[in-house]
């Protein structure tokens, strides 16, 4: 590129100079009719010469790109299709770890560990080979789950493998199905937030691992016998509305890193109030504040959400999923009266949402999108009588799982 530029530069440079020192000969030869020689003339040939090589440079250096640019999709293209295939050979080989340790093959063919065999033959990590053998051991009477497990690979079942049983493998295997693994992952937390599936007990013969989930806390984990974990789920499962009324109402001590000026002042502001009402305070003003500068809605075709409404949209959300306790960063405006229905841009129903809370809504598993993202509740199976049901099916035919 630099020879290139040099040598454009040079042809430029003498291609002024001859017009210029030929301009001034006709002008001489016009005044004092003066015979201009044949040696003076301009170097028209040699110019024309010279650029129609550069010419030939530049178009040589396109169709080497074009070249070059068909060998890197094709390189990229064979290696796409080695990567998928090395994947699904993976998945082939996590699958059969718990028989070649049944036969203890590894041993028998002179190897010291399974890890050992698996990462020699396959090149199997030892976290690959530990977390297969645990979650094959636990799901290989499952055979609801053993098939998405063998479609999708062991990771989709990594969120909820402390909570299948005989009795829920085909629900959780419908949802592991359309589900990426990240939004599995949300739509237990969710769920185990509302209270709606029970604590977790792990696959053990001796213990189990009680975790107790509440509005907002999360227990101590303990262990007890199997037979005391479930009568204790029965009795949390039968809990009164007055205890998460409770619950609910707990304040929590925060540590919040704040300069002297600000804590004096908000000390000031406090009086003799208590905290949780100043904040309360606060919060309402900031919500009337966004109100005053809200954007009006705007009517299109067009399915770009304009400018305004999308600042908005952030700052009310200060960039944060604004569903439910999530702290994720946001990373999708969503419509929540579906765009494809109504072709309408409202600040009041375009919110901010992670990819996980996105996908869930997607699968028509929130109740009531119209009401604050923060009181929303997770369904188990989506309302198929929901007009925007057709749409989000829609959407799932031309995205990936999840």
């Amino acid at each position: 590129m630099l020879t290139l530029q040099y040598f454009t530069r040079r042809v430029t440079r003498k291609w002024l100079i001859s017009v210029y020192f030929s301009g001034f000969l006709r002008i001489f030869g016009v005044v004092f009719r003066v015979r201009i020689p044949s040696s003076h003339k301009p170097m028209t040939q040699k110019i024309s010469s010279e650029v129609q090589e550069i010419r030939s440079i530049d178009v040589s250096r396109k169709v080497d790109a074009r070249k070059i640019s068909e060998t890197v999709q094709q390189l990229h293209t064979q290696f796409r299709i080695y990567g998928r295939n090395a994947r699904e050979w993976m998945r082939k080989c996590v699958l059969m770890l718990p028989a070649l340790e049944r036969e203890r093959v590894w041993e028998k063919k002179g190897f010291g560990s399974l890890t050992e065999y698996a990462g020699r033959l396959s090149g199997m990590s030892h976290k690959t080979v530990s977390d297969g053998l645990r979650i094959l051991r636990a799901v290989e009477h499952m055979p609801d789950i053993m098939r998405v497990i063998e479609e999708r690979g062991i990771n989709c079942v990594k969120p909820i493998v402390t909570l299948l049983t005989l009795e829920n493998q085909q629900f959780w295997a419908e949802k592991m199905r359309v589900m990426s693994q990240h939004a599995l992952q949300m739509y237990r937390s969710e769920r185990e937030h509302q209270n709606i599936i029970p604590p977790t007990i792990s696959d053990s013969n001796t213990t189990a691992s009680l975790a107790i989930f509440r509005e907002g806390a999360l227990s101590k984990t303990i262990n007890k016998p199997h037979e005391e974990a479930i009568e204790k789920i029965n009795n949390t499962e039968n809990a009164t509305t007055t205890d998460t009324a409770r619950d609910s109402s707990r304040k929590k001590i925060i540590g919040i890193p704040l300069s002297e000026s600000t804590l004096n002042r908000l000390t000031k502001l406090k009086g003799s109030d208590e905290w949780d009402t100043l904040m309360n305070e606060l919060l309402d003003m900031r919500e009337k504040i966004l109100e005053q500068e809200k954007p009006e809605e705007k009517v299109t075709d067009s399915r770009h959400i304009p400018t305004g409404i999308q600042r908005f949209v952030i700052a009310r959300s200060r960039g944060i999923c604004e569903a439910g306790a999530c702290a994720k960063k946001y990373e999708i405006l969503h419509h929540t009266q579906r765009f494809a229905s109504e072709q309408t841009h409202d600040p009041d129903r375009i919110i901010a949402l992670c990819t996980s809370h996105e996908r869930l809504v997607h699968l028509g598993l929130v109740e009531d999108e119209y009401i604050k993202p923060k009181e929303w509740k997770i369904l188990p199976e989506p309302d198929k009588n929901d007009k925007k049901y057709a749409i989000d099916q829609l959407v799932q035919r031309y995205r990936r799982p999840g």
